[in-house]
């Protein structure tokens, strides 16, 4: 069931690479109960987010990440200027602590590792890497450190020896794809909660549940 027009949450998403996670979110929006308002891009991410942002009529900037201040002042801008009511990051240019400041409990990041192990760059690889029988992805909001924010779902992904970045990329994706959508859903729905710790707490979600955790809705 759809959520109402005026009560979709307004989502700004900031993408590096190829974006499949932001076009699942752009084609589910209603569903979801998202508005996407702002698409901030790097010179990483693929050309073709250009034309998917402007065939959906969505503000898009393209920002050079050097130098470093002059793309913190201009992502800065964007970023408030899109009064958005969540942040959603697939970015690999961390944020700074003003922007985190700003909008505290307001930004999440997808991180394609089980946290806290393997935080930081290379986390497919490095899990692969490290023989791990078990890996996986973390959907975490973000604070000034490093993916060490409250974690907020995550899924597991059994590895396979010998299998390739890419082909285990693949089949975390497929688990990724539908935590993150319902992620987005959760906090359009007012239901991300945080207890005494700091930890998040998703009222009437179901935790104890493989391969995701809480459960999918």
């Amino acid at each position: 069931m759809a959520i109402d027009e005026g009560r979709r949450m307004r989502v700004a998403f900031c993408v590096s690479g190829r974006g499949s996670l932001f076009r699942a979110a752009v084609s589910q929006a209603v569903t979801i109960g998202i508005r996407p308002v702002l698409l901030v891009t790097e010179t990483k991410s693929s050309a073709e987010l250009d034309a998917f942002a402007r065939d959906h009529g969505l503000p898009h900037v393209r920002l050079d990440p050097k130098p470093r201040d002059a793309f913190d002042r201009e992502l800065a801008r964007v970023l408030q200027e899109a009064d958005a009511d969540l942040i959603s990051l697939t970015f690999d240019r961390i944020l700074p602590a003003e922007i985190v400041r700003a909008h505290a409990g307001r930004i999440i990041n997808v991180h394609p590792a089980l946290l806290p192990a393997f935080a930081g760059t290379r986390g497919v690889e490095r899990t692969l890497e490290s023989g791990a029988r078990i890996g996986g992805a973390t959907v975490h909001e973000v604070i000034d450190e490093v993916d060490a924010g409250p974690i907020i779902a995550q899924a597991v992904v059994g590895t396979i020896p010998g299998e390739s970045p890419d082909d285990y990329g693949r089949r975390m994706y497929a688990v990724l794809e539908p935590m993150f959508l319902t992620v987005l859903r959760w906090y359009a729905e007012g239901r991300v909660e945080h207890d005494d710790a700091g930890r998040v707490v998703v009222r009437r979600a179901v935790y104890g549940t493989l391969p995701v955790n809480p459960t999918l809705e």
